[in-house]
């Protein structure tokens, strides 16, 4: 009989992408892998495309006020784990390992109920509800950043870091260039809103586009939903400019970038780590604990990165300040070397060695 793991949660590509990269070191020892998420985001696409056998889990997100809603909440938690339970009971898993979202909960709770042991990754400084619910019956928690043992209380934690899929390290300047249609000897801004898109990094591209000092390509990958409103407002695209709604494939758009701007979850600062990328931040405000900003703030007391607040963000203003970075190829090489300091390349493969270590029977 093949020892399977389960993978709970998902949402966004922070969770989703760490995931996968924990799940392939696992398959590479020889288990079986499944994903338990939500089929209509983000983890109900990759995971099959990557192939992960697929469950889809009902789950009800946490309500931010009214008790009415809260009570709401309570019943329907109940009856996503019950029906959850049945499905992971079938499955028979050795493990669960949980990334975040409030997908998760209703899988690690169900697998809680069952005596399957539960261990649970926390990407950021600040833990999502769902997360710090599920680390009180959890037998371990994983985490990015030390800073966040005091945010959380239940299970023993470990700290990390945070999962990067080797296949971001593979990226090919000149190959990239050439699949973009740009040129590979010119500075290129790559700016990206993450899997979903960020409406202001979106107007930022705009503004970056059309300004008349711009001497950099740019590449803009404007999330999906986003894609056919910002083809309509550029019109023709500027010369050196690229738009793409949604991009599989990032290991081309880093290596083609020697700048980049972005949100600030800790997966996509653990791949500009791991690459050396120099970047402006600008953290969401719309998270938990405004984790973004605490996350961002650690790259920039380094000097991998400089940090930019939504609130009152003056779009000219910015784009001159990335204008002025890409002509500053000495400080861009310090960025660089900073950010390279700070990154963990082997995650993935330490964590999958501490679960067969201590949770998992040989496959």
């Amino acid at each position: 009989m093949p020892v399977k793991v389960l993978l709970a949660g998902g949402g966004t590509g922070g969770h989703v992408y760490p995931a996968l990269a924990m799940g392939d070191a696992l398959r590479a020892r020889g288990y079986e892998l499944l994903y338990y998420g939500d089929a209509g985001r983000l983890e109900g696409r990759v995971a099959p495309e990557r192939g992960y056998p697929f469950r889809p889990v009902q789950a009800v997100a946490f309500p931010r006020a009214g008790i009415l809603g809260k009570i709401r909440f309570f019943f329907g938690l109940l009856r996503a784990v019950a029906l959850a339970r049945t499905q992971v009971k079938a499955d028979a898993p050795a493990l669960v390992l949980g990334v975040g979202g409030y997908v998760m909960a209703p899988t690690v709770l169900a697998a809680w109920t069952l005596g399957i042991p539960c261990v649970i990754h926390e990407a950021n400084v600040s833990p999502g509800l769902a997360n710090r619910l599920c680390a009180r019956v959890s037998k371990l928690v994983l985490l990015t950043y030390d800073e966040t043992r005091r945010r959380l209380s239940g299970a023993e934690m470990v700290t990390v870091g945070c999962p990067v899929n080797p296949k971001i390290l593979k990226g090919d300047r000149t190959k990239a260039a050439e699949r973009y249609d740009l040129d590979p000897s010119r500075s290129t801004l790559l700016v990206v809103g993450g899997s979903l898109g960020a409406a202001t990094l979106n107007s930022l591209a705009i503004t970056c586009a059309r300004d008349p000092e711009r001497r950099y390509q740019l590449l803009h990958i404007c999330g999906p939903r986003y894609y056919d409103e910002l083809k309509k407002s550029y019109g023709e695209l500027p010369e050196g400019v690229v738009l793409v709604g949604y991009e599989d494939r990032m290991g081309d758009a880093y290596a083609l970038a020697d700048l980049v701007v972005c949100r600030a979850g800790s997966s996509t600062l653990a791949e500009l780590a791991a690459l050396g990328k120099p970047a402006l931040l600008v953290p969401s405000p719309n998270v938990t604990d405004n984790h973004q900003e605490h996350n961002a703030r650690g790259l920039e007391q380094v000097g991998a990165a400089a940090v930019v607040l939504e609130k009152g963000m003056e779009m000219p203003k910015v784009a001159a300040q990335l204008r002025g970075l890409l002509n500053d190829e000495g400080n861009l090489k310090k960025m660089s070397i900073a950010a390279k300091s700070i990154a963990k390349l082997d995650v993935a493969e330490q964590v999958a060695q501490l679960l067969v270590d201590r949770f998992l029977p040989a496959p």
